[in-house]
């Protein structure tokens, strides 16, 4: 990767991004991007477009006045955001909540910001936890922001796409920005800081919230700059209110305490910094807010599995949207493997397919859950959200050809898709290519650490021992366990099979390895000179060739 420019020299080039240019283009793509779902979208919001982002789940909690922000939505446009800070180099999927409540705002008019926290990451955000963010070097804080910066652009540029497709026509959407909140809170005086907020911040009201109390209690103690990050986020909201028309924030469950005190100083500042000139268009006579102009915020849900599993960056099972970090392969995979009891609340969270179509794809599904049709459809249109049409088209073939271990996927060896012009597959995230004395005769253990799916011998031989590494098979002789009964490949469960067992899991040239419960992995096992001339390395390559040489 190329070496980054210092963070300040990105906050004038990278303070916002504007969709009008985007837009204009997809306004001449053909007239068949647009046919899906067009009439659906329309009867779908009688009430407006709060109801139907409470009909698909959406909202956890509102902080003000619901029917008030009802009413505003369906008077006129209404500035929201939603800020993420880049504590890692990607977005992951629980990100994708309130990113998607901003998709439908802007689809349905409404103008939104997403905000970066390029400032605010380095102070970082103490809410839900009861430890200390560890410190991170400046060069990783520029190296996260960067890749989630651009990260945001393109999966903004695919929700505008994918909006069109369903229907969403580019001159009746809102306005768009990516916004850095480095561009001014670098340039903010801690005194005007407090000049201007200070006075109206209570200590009592903020010992008082629970991220604090629980810290302080139960945790490792609060810092002085984890206990002002609620502040500089509230300063966030006060810039892009007057500078944005910003007037509802959007955050995850655990941010609520931190809306709450936005709003406060968003209306402290308003009504009482002598900054503010007395005729702004959200001040009456009196000097006081407008209820029209009365700072909102909500909430969307903690995103969890049926059994109550949470999944994100915290939990330790990211699923990351960076192909780099989760393939394409393995994010599909991922959502493949969605119960039966989770796929319509996914689809509902996750699409712009409207709830009546849902309906009718559940009740297609329940006549036959073995083809697994919700899950492919949402791994499709998640996919095509994150990494655009041709991506998801060419991830569901690769899924679709693993149907059965005869199709073209695995029937012509060296093939990535049923496409492929039948070169040998290139080393990626979910696939690998080995030489053939490094597979066969070799312990599975080893296997893994050789095809770089493991760091060690070590590590791959403590994998199996656990139980969570398998491998695929089309031998009608070995029985697949039965909670891979709904898997388009049979899976067994690697345990102590020998090295000389491994050739009967060979299917025409490749090995499919399973780790955990989502991410396979295709080995293809090939001559070693054919490796050689091809300029290929894998792990312990060398030192087998340099042992053999010696022996």
């Amino acid at each position: 990767m190329a070496r980054i420019s210092r963070l300040e020299s990105l906050t004038q080039a990278l303070s916002y991004i504007c969709s009008q240019c985007v837009r204009t283009s997809l306004a001449k793509r053909p007239q068949q991007l647009r046919t899906l779902h067009a009439s659906s979208r329309r009867r779908q919001a009688p009430n407006g477009v709060l109801a139907v982002l409470e009909e698909r789940g959406y909202i956890n909690q509102i902080a003000g006045d619901r029917n008030a922000l009802d009413r505003l939505l369906q008077t006129r446009k209404v500035g929201f955001y939603a800020g993420i800070d880049p504590t890692a180099p990607s977005l992951h999927l629980g990100h994708l909540l309130p990113l998607m409540v901003l998709f439908w705002l802007y689809h349905h008019g409404h103008n939104v910001v997403s905000l970066v926290g390029g400032a605010t990451a380095r102070v970082g955000d103490p809410s839900g936890r009861l430890t200390s963010r560890a410190k991170t070097a400046e060069l990783v804080h520029e190296t996260n922001f960067t890749a989630m910066y651009a990260q945001l652009g393109s999966v903004w540029d695919n929700a505008i796409r994918y909006g069109q497709r369903h229907g969403y026509e580019a001159g009746a959407t809102g306005n768009s920005e990516l916004l850095n909140n480095a561009s001014w809170l670098d340039k903010l005086s801690i005194l005007d800081f407090l000049k201007m907020m200070g006075h109206g911040v209570r200590l009592g009201a903020m010992l008082g919230r629970d991220t604090v109390r629980n810290k302080m209690e139960k945790g490792d103690g609060m810092s002085f700059s984890e206990f002002t990050y609620p502040l500089l986020q509230g300063w966030d909201w006060w810039h892009m209110y007057q500078n944005n028309g910003v007037q509802v924030q959007i955050g995850g469950s655990d941010q609520y305490g931190n809306i709450i005190a936005g709003m406060d100083a968003v209306k402290y500042i308003a009504q009482n910094s002598a900054e503010v000139p007395q005729q702004s268009p959200w001040l009456d006579a009196a000097g006081r807010l407008k209820d029209d102009h009365m700072p909102m915020g909500l909430t969307v849900p903690l995103l969890t599995t049926a059994s109550g599993e949470k999944f994100g960056k915290s939990a330790g099972n990211a699923v990351w949207l960076d192909r780099n970090m989760t393939s394409a392969f393995d994010l599909y995979g991922f959502l493949l493997r969605s119960s039966d009891e989770d796929v319509e609340r996914y689809l509902k969270l996750f699409t712009f397919i409207p709830t009546t179509a849902i309906a009718s794809v559940m009740a297609e599904h329940a006549a036959d859950p073995g083809k697994r049709r919700a899950q492919h459809l949402l791994a499709s249109e998640v996919l095509e959200l994150v990494h655009g049409r041709e991506e998801a088209t060419k991830t569901r073939a690769e899924h679709q050809a693993l149907r059965n271990p005869n199709l073209a996927l695995l029937g012509q060896p060296g093939k990535s898709s049923p496409e492929s012009d039948g070169s040998s597959t290139r080393p990626g995230p979910d696939r690998a290519i080995v030489p053939s004395s490094l597979v066969l005769n070799t312990p599975f253990s080893r296997i893994l650490y050789h095809a770089g799916i493991v760091p060690s011998k070590s590590e791959g031989a403590r994998m199996i021992a656990k139980g969570g590494v398998y491998v695929a098979t089309a031998a009608t002789s070995i029985t697949a366990p039965e909670d891979d009964s709904k898997s388009d490949l049979h899976f067994v469960q690697l345990r102590d099979q020998k090295p000389e067992e491994v050739r009967q899991y060979i299917m025409n040239g490749m090995l499919v390895l399973r780790v955990g419960k989502w991410k396979v992995r295709f080995v293809e096992v090939v001559e070693d000179a054919n490796f050689d001339a091809q300029k290929l390395k894998a792990p312990g390559w060398s030192e087998w060739k340099a042992q053999r040489s010696s022996g």
